[in-house]
């Protein structure tokens, strides 16, 4: 999942402490709703820990009521960044969802799909199945089980 839609309202702040806009906390609470109703119920949930994100994260987590867990590569990280992440995660989680930010939220699922998008959408939410592999550090193509974003709801 990429972030919600985050402010710059207080030309101030660092980029790492932009928190969402109104817009991103109405599109948040949809897309978690969407999630719910996909019944993605991932065993863990890891996100960057800038404040949009934390605060996109933490409302998807309140919403499946899973755990939660933050980052600090996930800021700024490229997609082959990320993937030396997952490589390493437990064996014994099943399904692991990231909130993280683009581009390399687009390059990771362009990376694991075999046809290609421009960008995922603020608050957009990419559900990949790995069928062939047996281990995280054996990921290589996917299947998408679903794409979902707040325009196809809002307009």
């Amino acid at each position: 999942m990429r972030h919600a839609k985050s402010s710059w309202k207080n030309p101030l702040l660092t980029d790492f402490d932009r928190p969402l806009n109104k817009r991103g906390e109405k599109d948040l609470v949809k897309m978690a709703d969407v999630l719910f109703e996909h019944k993605l119920m991932p065993d863990l949930i890891i996100s960057s820990p800038a404040k949009r994100t934390k605060l996109t994260a933490e409302k998807v987590a309140e919403t499946l009521s899973k755990q939660l867990h933050f980052e600090k590569d996930f800021y700024n990280a490229l997609h082959d960044e990320i993937l030396d992440v997952i490589k390493y995660l437990d064996e014994n989680l099943e399904t692991v969802m990231l909130v993280f930010h683009n581009p390399a939220i687009t390059d990771l699922r362009n990376h694991f799909l075999s046809d290609y998008i421009e960008n995922i959408p603020t608050a957009g939410v990419i559900a990949i199945e790995f069928k062939e592999a047996d281990s995280w550090k054996e990921l290589t193509k996917g299947e998408e089980l679903f794409y979902e974003y707040p325009k196809k709801y809002f307009s």
